[in-house]
């Protein structure tokens, strides 16, 4: 292929093209995107912005960092998500390290070295204090690849925080200079809906209600957030074989989760909408600064209910504070996830379920 094909991106071949929702919604600053393996999420985000701008490439750790910079170019290791690019259009990018826990993808030369300025910053998520040093203003997305975890995978509880300080680093000197707001750009595949980083920016319930609908994209327009989770049969690249590995894994939650892009692990099945005549309401639960949560009971039949509508609550607890976060454990939590197990505790929002019956995933307790 001659190399000036990486600039003539078809966005009809049947792969996935990140810079297509970017174009088709230029109002939106935050961009999430799941699928099951292969519809090509980096390979776009990547490609598209070649030549047209730097942009800060993130990955979750210092050795992921090392590993895809330091592969080895000149012989058959290479690691870099740049590899099926300079594969495919004859291309040479390669990656240096800078400093601890940050890189560089450059063009280069026959030799190996690099040309210019870099094409993409690479960052490493828990060394973001190191990036103070650097410029990265110039850079028009932030591009977390992976941002949810693979199981076992080790992650930090301010994951989201960190992840968004950094990105306030750098989109505050930018307006500071009249320059539009940086894209937040976050690929995944389907492990986990509830992490870190989904529950910062608060997104959890939006994207249990797309996956309830079977619903391939969402536009929060208030406040500029577009969610897309590629189906399968979507692009001619998430069409399901049915030879090899997808017929020995067909119906299997593995399948689900790597050929379909579904959230298998979770349950949504108690995420329901109830009527609240004839419960009573027991609990407020205020939470996360602004989120308010009440737990009612119907008393003829036992069965609990956590909806975001206010009733008259007996017992109120403010989980912004540490002693609330404690009492509200002790004196509630273990019998509410109980309640849930046995099937007699539904929730409005998957939110509502995750808080019960994950709540150490949230509070230290």
């Amino acid at each position: 292929m001659e190399m000036n094909n990486i600039f003539n991106e078809d966005f009809n071949d049947g792969y996935y093209h990140i810079g297509k929702d970017i174009e088709d919604h230029p109002e939106c600053t935050i961009f999430i995107v799941w699928s099951q393996r292969g519809p090509g999420k980096t390979y776009g985000g990547l490609r598209y912005p070649y030549h047209k701008f730097p942009t800060i490439y993130m990955k979750r750790t210092v050795e992921d960092v090392n590993l895809i910079c330091e592969g080895n170019a000149k012989g058959d290791f290479d690691p870099s998500p740049w590899y099926p690019l300079n594969r495919d259009f004859n291309t040479n990018v390669h990656g240096r390290i800078l400093k601890k826990g940050i890189g560089a993808f450059y063009d280069c030369d026959h030799d190996y070295e690099p040309i210019g300025s870099p094409l993409n910053y690479v960052v490493a998520l828990n060394k973001v204090k190191a990036v103070k040093g650097i410029d990265l203003t110039l850079a028009e997305w932030m591009l977390f690849d992976e941002f949810i975890p693979q199981k076992g995978e080790i992650i930090r509880r301010a994951e989201g925080e960190m992840l968004l300080d950094l990105y306030m680093t750098v989109n505050r000197d930018r307006q500071k200079r009249g320059r539009k707001p940086l894209k937040l750009i976050l690929f995944a595949n389907a492990e986990e809906i509830s992490t870190p980083i989904t529950n910062a920016l608060e997104v959890v319930d939006e994207m249990a209600e797309m996956c309830a609908r079977k619903e391939n994209i969402h536009v929060n327009k208030e406040r500029g957030i577009f969610l897309h989770h590629i189906l399968p049969g979507e692009f001619m690249s998430t069409t399901i074989d049915e030879e090899g590995i997808y017929q020995a894994m067909k119906g299997t939650s593995w399948a689900k989760k790597s050929f379909e892009g579904e959230f298998a692990s979770n349950d949504f099945s108690n995420v329901v909408e109830l009527p609240l005549k004839k419960m009573r309401c027991l609990y407020h639960i205020h939470y996360r600064d602004t989120h308010d949560m009440y737990i009612y009971i119907k008393p003829e039949t036992g069965m609990y209910y956590a909806t975001h509508s206010k009733g008259h609550f007996i017992q109120s607890y403010n989980l912004d504070k540490e002693n609330d976060q404690k009492r509200f454990y002790l004196e509630h939590v273990i019998d509410l996830r109980n309640e849930c197990i046995e099937d007699r505790f539904k929730f409005r929002k998957y939110s509502y379920y995750d808080l019960i019956m994950n709540y150490k995933k949230f509070y230290d307790v």
